[in-house]
């Protein structure tokens, strides 16, 4: 994790910075140094009153925040960074304005330190990757097994309104736009040397659920390995990621590996934010789908393919 390292700032995640543009048919950036995205609540704990660190709160259900957060916590609402659609539902990055604008607000600034924290670990993740999309991932941490982790050093937590905090003056540091488009991914199914990655669980990966009904068939991206983001994660908190010797075992059993090109999907975007974080951590060239299957899905012109894990038995394409 992050000992020894200077003070930073703590976020209850909601969703990540984007550039204004997504990602075309053209080859996008990818990212393939490893990072360390993750800081424990020990070391939270003794450095949380350091100048630098400043602890943001995600909120995606309201209320929350005020019912209990981390002493100096400050709120930052999963709109203000995401954009969730007509529905109410999808979830896709923000103009980079919006998005810099709403940290700004929540006291990020140039020189801050980020660890992200939050009760939904899909939200939390999400939260990071957005970091890393302005070019900040280096400054940005997840709280490893979120509030259950920090009561459990004996970390303060509060509950009431938000205090009025000084805004900040962050900025985008050589942002790199990962994301990729259905266009980009469809011209390279069947090339061996791509791994498709979807975090859904059973139902939704098989199309058992029956998709979306008006808002997209059943199934999933031809050839794409189920590695649902759970499977990352402690089966004991769900807020904390498993090992790194077990994160990369995992993958390397969904088909990653060194010298592949992996793409990462969901449903909208949230879960694949797992997978993403397990990918960037083991230093694995990855790209990212924001529309993932809810963009897929909803569009005849694009294939579909029913049934479990090609790896295990071989899918069932969907007529279109």
């Amino acid at each position: 994790m992050i000992a020894g390292r200077p003070g930073l700032i703590l976020f209850f995640v909601g969703t990540l910075l984007v550039p204004s543009s997504p990602a075309s048919a053209q080859s996008p950036a990818l990212q393939t140094t490893p990072v360390e995205p993750l800081v424990e609540a020990a070391w939270l704990l003794e450095h949380i009153d350091d100048d630098d660190v400043v602890v943001l709160h995600m909120e995606r259900r309201s209320g929350r925040f005020e019912a209990e957060r981390i002493a100096g916590a400050r709120r930052l609402r999963f709109d203000e960074i995401a954009w969730e659609g007509e529905e109410g539902w999808i979830a896709e990055f923000r103009e980079r304005d919006e998005i810099v604008a709403a940290l700004r607000r929540a006291g990020v600034g140039r020189d801050s330190r980020v660890v992200i924290y939050g009760a939904s670990m899909t939200a939390t993740a999400r939260a990071w990757v957005t970091f890393d999309l302005l070019g900040l991932g280096d400054r940005a941490f997840v709280l490893d097994g979120g509030m259950t982790a920090w009561k459990a050093v004996g970390g303060v937590v509060e509950s009431g309104p938000a205090a009025v905090v000084e805004q900040g003056d962050v900025v985008p540091v050589d942002p790199v736009d990962f994301r990729v488009s259905a266009e980009w991914i469809h011209a390279r199914l069947g090339d061996e040397s791509l791994v498709l990655l979807d975090a859904r669980p059973d139902d939704e990966y098989t199309g058992e659920d029956g998709g979306l009904g008006d808002g997209g068939g059943p199934g999933h991206i031809p050839g794409a390995a189920q590695l649902y983001w759970e499977e990352l994660m402690d089966p004991a908190n769900n807020t904390r990621f498993r090992p790194r010797e077990e994160i990369a075992s995992i993958l390397e059993r969904h088909g990653a590996g060194a010298g592949k090109t992996h793409v990462v999907y969901c449903m909208i975007g949230m879960r694949a934010s797992v997978d993403y974080m397990a990918a960037r951590m083991t230093g694995l060239d990855v790209y990212f789908y924001d529309g993932s299957w809810r963009d897929w899905g909803d569009r005849v012109d694009l294939p579909a393919e029913l049934g479990r894990d090609p790896r295990d038995e071989g899918g069932l394409p969907v007529p279109r």
